[in-house]
């Protein structure tokens, strides 16, 4: 049986409304909203927990954070539940992250001292890595530069609002 081309995609901390395709008055999202349009849009579709790890936990295992238990970023990710990575691959699909998933490992499935168990940056068991997310922003940060965008110094600085900023009221 031929599989079926899948891309799963999900973007950490977008504003729902922010699409084009979903009528936001300035976003301008053309390639996003043709991927939409020929796929499948989850319109209402909320995290199911905060902060961005967990939420991220709860789509790939598809529980709940009460039987996750990653309730926060670094929590290690119990080896005994299946992910959404490990299922694709069964079913002989080559799942491939570009981005992050943030997971860290189950240390009962190491020895002490691993360097896996160093880090909470890992990737979630069944993913290839095809580009982690430190990896792609040096060449956007040249390009934005390139561009005369004014740039905090930093390297997630470019992620925060620009000094001065203020929201209007009722926006965050």
């Amino acid at each position: 049986m031929k599989l079926r081309k899948v891309l799963f995609l999900s973007a950490d901390q977008w504003r729902a409304e922010a699409l084009s395709l979903l009528g936001h008055p300035l976003a301008r999202t053309p390639h996003l909203d043709a991927l939409a349009r020929d796929g499948v849009l989850f319109r209402y579709h909320y995290a199911a927990t905060a902060p961005c790890g967990p939420a991220r936990t709860s789509v790939l295992t598809g529980l709940h954070l009460m039987n996750h238990r990653c309730g926060r970023n670094g929590t290690p990710v119990d080896a005994r539940f299946t992910n959404l990575a490990l299922e694709a691959r069964k079913a002989g699909y080559e799942p491939t992250l570009f981005g992050y998933t943030d997971t860290a490992p189950d240390p009962r499935r190491f020895p002490p001292g691993d360097p896996a168990l160093t880090t909470y940056e890992g990737v979630m068991p069944g993913f290839s890595v095809g580009m982690q997310l430190p990896d792609h922003m040096a060449p956007w940060i040249a390009d934005l530069k390139a561009r005369g965008y004014d740039l905090p110094e930093g390297r997630w600085s470019v992620y925060k609002p620009s000094p001065g900023w203020k929201p209007k009221p009722g926006q965050s």
